[in-house]
Formats: structure tokens, sequence, C-alpha cells
């Protein structure tokens, strides 16, 4: 633990080399970077480099991972953790990139999914393409595995490293049950039924919501939007500066 946060210490304080590469990559797919004033643009490449050195990108029939993959699947992380102190994944490091949809399991054309057993992500990157290409319909695989991992590793740190302040968590969980339980009762007419599922998925489709379509999120359900923004401490809504 003292490791981990030395480590985290270390990070914070010594200068991080960030590569040519990694802004025009920014700037081609994520309109949530885009929109960042040129101090918080900086601040999140850096944090970029910093997560994705800590990352096992593994290729799928793929001949090699890409630096535009390594940035382009990074920044979902970072996008999701930009209010947070901690936004570093240690349980879910492996992430595997497959050239198309594919089935596992039982489950057929499956665009990503985290392997909660082999604590991997796993993602196709047409897929994670067309989420940052098609910004406003609250479909991104990256966003969305992401998110399981964020919710699944939370639950395994102490309250000194976890990503999630635990009452704003019992908050979310309360207006997210909520809009569960409408959707699972056909009592909605906003939000993915995906969401209906169970909680893990109502989290992941809550922030896919939140940061794509998230004047109408407000809009229509402005308790759960702003249960949401409290946990990532965070309302992209406000304009440049996204964190509270």
């Amino acid at each position: 633990m003292l490791s981990n946060l030395f480590g985290n210490i270390r990070r914070s304080i010594f200068p991080v080399n960030i590569p040519r590469y990694v802004e025009p990559v920014l700037l081609k797919y994520n309109s949530y970077y885009r929109a960042l004033s040129p101090e918080n643009k900086k601040r999140f490449r850096r944090r970029v480099m910093i997560a994705s050195a800590t990352l096992d990108f593994t290729p799928n029939n793929f001949p090699q991972v890409s630096q535009e993959m390594i940035v382009l699947i990074t920044s979902a992380l970072i996008q999701i953790t930009f209010g947070l102190k901690n936004f570093q994944i240690d349980r879910f490091r492996k992430i595997i990139i497959v050239p198309s949809n594919y089935n596992f399991l039982h489950f057929q054309n499956l665009l990503g999914h985290v392997d909660f057993e082999e604590r991997c992500i796993v993602l196709s990157w047409p897929s994670v393409k067309e989420g940052y290409l098609i910004p406003d319909d609250a479909m991104n695989v990256t966003l969305h595995e992401i998110a399981h991992a964020l919710q699944e590793e939370n639950r395994f740190r102490l309250a000194y490293n976890a990503f999630f302040d635990k009452q704003s968590m019992e908050e979310w969980e309360i207006e997210g049950i909520k809009k569960m339980v409408q959707i699972k009762q056909g009592q909605h007419s906003f939000m993915k039924d995906y969401g209906g599922i169970n909680m893990l998925e109502m989290f992941s489709v809550c922030i896919e919501t939140f940061f794509e379509q998230g004047e109408e999120f407000e809009r229509r359900l402005p308790r759960l939007y702003y249960a949401v923004a409290k946990l990532l401490n965070q309302d992209p809504l406000k304009g440049e500066n996204p964190v509270l």
C-alpha cells in the first residue's frame, strides 16, 4: 500500500513527457477533450500518459496495438475520472483489443465486455472509434466497459484509495434503483433499456448518457443526473472547467 501511495506522490510531482501524437488523437475523436480549457487539456493529456503507462494493451488478431488505440481507449478512463483524485486502474489493467464484434460464451456479436474472473477488458476497435465519432447517441462501448471496471474495482479499495466517495455512491444508488425499476416496468421514455438489467448496467448506462446526452439527461432526470455529477465530481454542462 505504501509503495502505491509513494508512487502516486511521485507521479504527481515529477513532469511527464507528453508525445506530440497524443493531442491529435484526442482532438480527432474526443469531443469532451475538445471542450476543455487549455489548462485542463494539458492536465487531461498528462493523465492519459500516466494511466496508459500502467495498462497492458494486448492485440488479438491485430499485428500490434497502435498509439491511436492506446490514447483513445485511455482517454475514456481519464474522461470518467477527470474530477477524481484517483484515476489509475489496478485490477483490470489488461485491455484486449479485437478487430471486430465477437462472440463470448453464450453472448453474440459483442462490442466489448469486462471479464471479472480474468480481470481484463475486451474491446472491439471499430466500436471504440464509432463510440467517439458519434458523440451524442449515449452509445460508447469504451466508456461503458471502463465504467464497469471502475465500479467493480472500487469495491475492493480502501477509503483513501477509492475512486468514488462512499456517500456519493450511496446517493447515486438510491436514484439509480428508482430508474432501474421504472425501466423494468416499462414506465420510462429516456435512457437505454439496458440500464434496467441490473445496477452494474445502470451505472454504465448512466455514464454513457451523462457524457453523451447530458443536457437531456439533466432536463429529464435532474436528480439522477446530479447524483452522477456529484459521484464523478464534475459537470461538463457547466462549461470549460468540468470539475466541481
